[in-house]
C-alpha cells in the first residue's frame, strides 16, 4: 500500500478534527484521567522520502582492460558511485512503558520501522570526484546489476509528552519529543558486473577476470530524535486508545564497510577482498500508529 503525502495530510487533518470535537464534546460528568505507570503498544504505517546511497572504494584498476593510458595520473585512486533509494511504505510497530507526572508523561519506547527499497543509479566518478572515463575503441563490453532489499530501523528512545486536559472530555490531545538510538540494517545490498568480448576473434583476453560481485547486509547504530502529536480517547478507567503521528530524524549510516564476494585480481593489482564503504542519508520518516495504553494506577 502506498502511503502518499495526501494520505498523511488527511490523517493529520483527522487528528486535528478529533481534537476540536473532543474539546466541543465534553460530557456532563467529570471523569479523572488514568494516571501512574502504564504500558502501551501501537501499530501502523510509515513513510520515508527518497534516500541517498553513496559508496566508494580504492580500486586502482582501469576498466575494462586495465589500460590507464587515457588518465593523466596513470591510474585512479578509487571509485565513487551514487544511487537514489525510492522507498515503499512500510509497517511501524511500537511497545512502551511510561509514567504520568501530572500533565507530563515520561516514556521508554522500542519501535521498529521497515521499508522496501528500489535502487536507481545516478552517477559514478573517480575517488577524487572527477568524471569516470573509459578507454576508447575497447574490445570489451560489460553489464552490471545492482539492487537492495530493505531498510529496517529499530529505535530505543526516551520520550516526554505533555497532555492537554479538556475538562469533562474523554479526549486527550498531546505533543511530545524524544531522543534515542536507532539500529539500522540494510539488507540484500547487491552488485554484480560481468565482462565479455564484443568480437572474440579480436584481442580480448579473459574478460571474465574483470567480473565482480557483492551481496551482503550492512548495519550501523546512529542517534535519532523524534517529534510526536496525538490524540487519546478514554475507553475505560484504565484503557486509552488513540492515534499518534511521529516525525523521526535519523542520523546517516556513514561509511559502513563491506567486501566483494568476487573482485578482479592481478599480479600487479592484488585487490581480492577489496573493501568498499557505503553511506545512506536522508532516512527521516513519518509514521502514523493506532495505539493502546493500559494504566496500572498510582
Amino acid at each position: 500500500m502506498r502511503f502518499s503525502s495526501k494520505k498523511l495530510c488527511a490523517i493529520t487533518a483527522a487528528l486535528a478534527i478529533c481534537v476540536i470535537l473532543g474539546a466541543a464534546g465534553a460530557s456532563a460528568t467529570q471523569e479523572a484521567r488514568p494516571s501512574g505507570w502504564y504500558v502501551g503498544a501501537g501499530a501502523g504505517v510509515n513513510k520515508a522520502s527518497t534516500m541517498k546511497q553513496a559508496g566508494w572504494n580504492r580500486d586502482d584498476i582501469c576498466y575494462p582492460e586495465d589500460d590507464c593510458g587515457h588518465l593523466a595520473g596513470g591510474a585512479p585512486e578509487g571509485y565513487r558511485w551514487y544511487y537514489d533509494l525510492e522507498t515503499d511504505d512500510g509497517a511501524a510497530l511500537e511497545i512502551s512503558v511510561g509514567r504520568t507526572l501530572g500533565a507530563f508523561r515520561l516514556e521508554l519506547a522500542l519501535a521498529q520501522r521497515k521499508n522496501d527499497l528500489e535502487q536507481k543509479f545516478t552517477d559514478i566518478t573517480y575517488l577524487d570526484g572527477s568524471r569516470s572515463r573509459r578507454a576508447q575503441n575497447s574490445n570489451y563490453q560489460s553489464e552490471a546489476r545492482a539492487s537492495v532489499d530493505d531498510l529496517t530501523t529499530r529505535t530505543l528512545s526516551l520520550n516526554a509528552y505533555y497532555d492537554f486536559s479538556i475538562a469533562g472530555s474523554r479526549f486527550t490531545p498531546y505533543v511530545g519529543a524524544g531522543v534515542g538510538v536507532s539500529f539500522l540494517e540494510l539488507s540484500g545490498l547487491y552488485f554484480e558486473s560481468w565482462y565479455s568480448c564484443k568480437d572474440p576473434s579480436t584481442n580480448c583476453d579473459m574478460p571474465e577476470r574483470y567480473n565482480s560481485r557483492q551481496y551482503e547486509d550492512l548495519s550501523d547504530t546512529v542517534l535519532s530524535t523524534h517529534l510526536h502529536a496525538g490524540l487519546d480517547y478514554r475507553a475505560s478507567e484504565r484503557v486509552l486508545v488513540g492515534l499518534k503521528l511521529t516525525y523521526s530524524m535519523v542520523g546517516d549510516m556513514k561509511d559502513v564497510e563491506g567486501t566483494y564476494v568476487k573482485h578482479p585480481e592481478f599480479v600487479e593489482h592484488p585487490v581480492a577482498g577489496l573493501p568498499n564503504f557505503t553511506t545512506i542519508s536522508d532516512m527521516n520518516h513519518w509514521s502514523v500508529m493506532f495505539g493502546v495504553k493500559y494504566f496500572f494506577g498510582e
